[in-house]
């Protein structure tokens, strides 16, 4: 009876671990396919846990937007006179395969997103690249498209080197002011979104300010200041209609950085 039990245990064990180690297939939306690398990301997030964060190009080629106007309009007809065009991303449908054991230290990590950011540049999708700042992952725009069809390399906007002074405001407040220095020094607005940590960023209370930081850095700053470090990130994303930026951002809790993924 004893060894019936152990070895009904060594079973349970070893389907455990063979589940534990099976290939997971993450795949963009069919019916958006407007940021796929955003989608998949998405998807690390909420099955490893993992504090990556995510920023759009800056679309300019045709061959990567997508005119909805008429798609979304309530009254095509209106929209059509009014001239006002709705223009989203338009980009490439990719899976991608990967094991859990990949997200077990932050470099492999950073390994599996690079991968995953390869295969959708060899799909004809922009370049992205993957970089590490303190306990984030950060997938920043390397080249894209540009309006005669040729690969022009692109920068992240959040390596903007900014300064804020100091002077009594809560946490959002901060986050406003930094995005303002952006758009003073790049011309392009970064709005910040409703899913902004309203909660947290309204208690957050000081008096500091911003002294020569990437705006990528301050951002992190204020969240981990107002809020548990790692728990928020962002997706920076690139409306080519308006030729402006939105912050969007998401919880994915304190404890599961990728150095505890074990």
């Amino acid at each position: 009876m004893r060894r019936t039990i152990l070895l009904a245990v060594s079973v349970c064990l070893f389907i455990r671990v063979g589940l534990c180690q099976s290939p997971i297939t993450i795949s963009s939306d069919s019916s958006d396919l407007s940021r796929p690398i955003s989608t998949l990301l998405d998807q690390i997030r909420e099955r490893q846990g993992l504090p990556v964060t995510y920023e759009d190009p800056r679309y300019s080629n045709s061959a990567d937007i997508d005119d909805v106007t008429t798609k979304i309009s309530h009254d095509p007809s209106e929209a059509e006179r009014s001239g006002h065009r709705t223009l989203i991303p338009k980009g490439k449908a990719i899976s991608f395969v990967y094991a859990p054991t990949d997200f077990n230290s932050s470099q492999q990590a950073e390994s599996v997103v690079a991968r995953m950011l390869q295969e959708y540049r060899m799909l004809g999708g922009p370049t992205f690249r993957v970089m590490r700042d303190g306990v984030r992952l950060h997938v920043v725009p390397v080249d894209v498209l540009d309006a005669g069809g040729n690969r022009a390399r692109q920068g992240s906007i959040l390596d903007t080197v900014v300064s804020v002074p100091g002077g009594p405001r809560d946490g959002g407040g901060l986050l406003q002011a930094i995005c303002d220095e952006v758009k003073k020094q790049t011309g392009y607005e970064v709005g910040v979104g409703p899913s902004a940590p309203s909660n947290d960023l309204d208690g957050y209370r000081t008096t500091e300010g911003i002294d020569h930081m990437s705006a990528r850095s301050a951002i992190e700053r204020v969240l981990d200041k107002s809020s548990r470090p790692g728990s928020f990130v962002w997706d920076l994303y690139y409306d080519p209609g308006d030729k402006s930026y939105g912050l969007n951002f998401t919880y994915v809790g304190p404890a599961r950085t990728p150095d505890s993924l074990r």
